[in-house]
């Protein structure tokens, strides 16, 4: 999974990324994501497709990844190192589970 806060501003900041998840997340995860709609007049998701090398970590991935861009509506419990440079974190994290009881307005913005 590819993670994300929100910013003051309103832009959608990219933190980090998940290990690869098992096939049993991935399949719980499936129903609960939107893709990304493309609006006429409005913003189209936040983040550039594929998402830029330096994005998903100069180490493990040199190239650009592609992805599904998803709505950013999901609300999902990580866990972290105290790896966490340039706002972002270090090193992939491992995702816990999905929080249905949390908005992503309940999510703690991002302060540069």
């Amino acid at each position: 999974l590819l993670l994300g806060r929100f910013a003051p501003t309103g832009g959608l900041r990219y933190m980090g990324r998940t290990f690869a998840l098992p096939s049993r997340q991935r399949r719980g995860l499936v129903p609960l994501l939107t893709p990304a709609a493309r609006r006429t007049g409005g913003v189209d998701h936040p983040w550039l497709q594929p998402l830029p090398a330096g994005w998903s970590g100069p180490f493990d991935r040199p190239e650009p990844l592609p992805y599904v861009q998803v709505e950013p509506s999901l609300v999902a419990e990580v866990e972290v190192d105290t790896a966490y440079a340039h706002q972002r974190w270090r090193h992939q994290v491992r995702y816990v589970r999905v929080r249905t009881d949390l908005s992503v307005y309940d999510v703690p913005l991002v302060i540069p």
